[in-house]
């Protein structure tokens, strides 16, 4: 049998004290997650909460879900960020209801110690910790190519295009009218809303748009339920020569390519942008290195390729409700 000394024994059974007594401060802790989205009804909404939700699951993460109910409503917001700052949580991960407006409520947070990452409505501050997106000038950039080939270069197009401020709607509608000017001279946009964001205000829009403007023969729409609603208003005017691009590939625009009632829809990786905003906000949290700027490719989506596109990467599981 092989003897260990008194003085040995006695080091040994130190050390491994000293080891046991570090265990629990050496362990991560538990983390608590702020998650501020802005819209819940909206399908991109909910498929990028699945995103950040399996994703939290995933990681052992508790996550405190908090919904404005709109993007008008920026003072729901403002004070949903300034609850959390207040619960003192690990990170926050934001999509803005409008970037310039939360800001103050942002860097307040920033400011108190808690990490923000923001989700592909980012919010207008060079303080955070990550930023989260698809390259919402590219979608625009795509919603062109795809408008200008299906009217052969030629026409007059209406553009939806969501709220002022909203970082994304900015980006694509820059990209759009940019790629327009660049490759398509011979189409003009000859009407723009910046206020119809609401599937029923689409409706109302260019029923008003066909009516006033009987050449118009496109229609750009930043996001899949105002072209729902652009579909509704040209098939009631019998309008079916009318083309309509869209963004963000939700079952309802996937219905609409399938009907052939969309020419496209730029997508964006919707739900990888959730997980990854999550991971960030997780590592930003225990103080470890994030990535800046992390952006997610955007991808064409017509009736021809729709069956072969990874829509778990994409939109939220049919029986997911948040």
């Amino acid at each position: 049998m092989k003897r260990i000394s008194i003085p040995r024994l006695r080091a040994a059974i130190a050390l491994a004290g000293a080891v046991l007594a570090c265990g629990p401060a050496m362990a991560q802790k538990a983390l608590t997650i702020g998650y501020a989205t802005p819209d819940l009804s909206s399908s991109f909404w909910i498929s990028m909460t699945y995103g950040v939700e399996d994703e939290a699951k995933k990681l052992g993460v508790a996550l405190v879900k908090l919904n404005a109910g709109g993007d008008a409503n920026v003072n729901v917001q403002i004070s949903q960020l300034q609850d959390l700052a207040q619960r003192k949580v690990d990170a926050i991960v934001v999509g803005a209801t409008n970037g310039d407006a939360i800001r103050g409520a942002v860097e307040h947070a920033i400011g108190k110690g808690i990490p923000v990452v923001g989700l592909s409505s980012v919010p207008n501050s060079d303080k955070l910790a990550s930023r989260i997106s698809a390259d919402h000038y590219d979608m625009g950039r795509l919603q062109a190519q795809c408008l200008g080939k299906a009217l052969n270069g030629k026409g007059a197009v209406g553009m939806i295009s969501q709220q002022q401020g909203q970082t994304w709607a900015d980006l694509r509608r820059q990209g759009f009218l940019e790629t327009v000017k660049a490759e398509y001279p011979g189409i003009k946009v000859v009407a723009e809303s910046r206020s119809a964001v609401t599937r029923n205000g689409a409706i109302n829009l260019v029923d008003d748009w066909l009516q006033r403007f009987p050449e118009m023969n496109g229609i750009y729409s930043a996001v899949d339920d105002s072209a729902a609603g652009a579909a509704l208003a040209v098939k009631s005017a019998h309008r079916e020569d009318v083309k309509i691009s869209a963004s963000n590939l939700s079952p309802t625009a996937q219905q609409m390519l399938q009907n052939g009632e969309l020419a496209c829809s730029s997508v964006q990786q919707i739900v990888t942008q959730g997980r990854e905003a999550l991971r960030q906000a997780v590592a930003a949290a225990r103080k470890e290195s994030t990535t800046a700027v992390v952006r997610t490719p955007s991808i064409m989506a017509t009736r021809d390729n729709l069956a072969r596109l990874d829509l778990s990467l994409i939109t939220a599981p049919k029986d997911y409700r948040p």
